[in-house]
């Protein structure tokens, strides 16, 4: 793919930048992952990892040891899949004392 260039690994395996997956839906034997914030593939449900669910941010690095072999890891990212923290409202500040309280006159 464009923009894309095998590293070496230790031990001489080349290894190909990784791939972010977000996982769009999972139905029966396909998951819908969008790569890279780009395309929405359609894969078999087997390539991603069992307990993945809709929501999850997968991580995809490819490795080839030997001519005609590649070794594809999938890992679910729990950090980049966790829905962001609630903010929760900041309390107004209390009025300065030159309310007195009471009754609202209109």
């Amino acid at each position: 793919m464009a923009g894309e260039r095998d590293t070496k690994r230790a031990g001489g395996a080349a290894s190909a930048p990784a791939h972010r997956w977000a996982v769009d839906r999972i139905e029966e034997g396909t998951a819908a992952v969008e790569q890279d914030g780009d395309h929405v593939y359609e894969i078999p449900r087997y390539l991603v990892p069992p307990d993945t669910r809709d929501g999850d941010v997968l991580s995809v690095t490819s490795t080839s040891a030997a001519p005609g072999e590649v070794t594809i890891t999938v890992r679910i990212d729990r950090t980049a899949s966790a829905p962001p923290p609630v903010a929760k409202p900041r309390r107004k500040p209390r009025r300065s004392g030159t309310d007195a309280g009471g009754d609202i006159v209109l």
